[in-house]
């Protein structure tokens, strides 16, 4: 957070965690009832449904499940224009709307933006900023423990 702006980055994460999975049950913010209030509070303009429709494209793409051409409808019009500052040229979108953002933030999160891995009991997406970007869990302490546990029962049955 830079200044009191959450970047796009980190919006488009919020947005991707907003269907999850809670103590087995799954969970999405965009529907119901307090759909619109969860799209005020995070900053996001439009419509629960079409919000709902971006998250999911974004989503299946991130997971393999679409091909990212799925994408192209949320940035035709889009325009971007560069702007020289203190840090260099950065490019700003002109003509665009939030979609726009989160089809780029999402590109420039290539190979760090990832599901995790524990696809059983975790629906969580996130971003990798290690060196290595080999984080694989949305929490090392929940989803990679379990998951760690799991696959040693599996071993000691096997063998057993």
């Amino acid at each position: 957070m830079a200044n009191g702006v959450i970047s796009d980055e980190a919006v488009l994460l919020e947005l991707l965690n907003s269907a999850r999975i809670v103590d087995g049950v799954p969970i999405d913010e965009l529907r119901g009832a307090g759909a619109s209030d969860w799209l005020r509070a995070h900053g996001i303009p439009g419509t629960p449904k079409a919000v709902r429709e971006l998250r999911d494209a974004i989503a299946g793409v991130v997971r393999g499940q679409q091909p990212p051409a799925v994408l192209q409808r949320f940035v035709d019009g889009m325009r971007q224009v560069p702007v020289v500052g203190e840090s260099g040229v950065e490019w700003k979108v002109e003509r665009g709307r939030f979609a726009s953002r989160a089809v780029l933030a999402w590109s420039g999160l290539q190979g760090r933006l990832r599901p995790c891995e524990n696809d059983a009991e975790c629906r969580l997406f996130l971003i990798d900023r290690s060196k290595a970007n080999a984080r694989r869990w949305c929490s090392m302490s929940t989803c990679g423990n379990r998951l760690k546990a799991r696959r040693h029962q599996d071993r000691v049955r096997s063998t057993g």
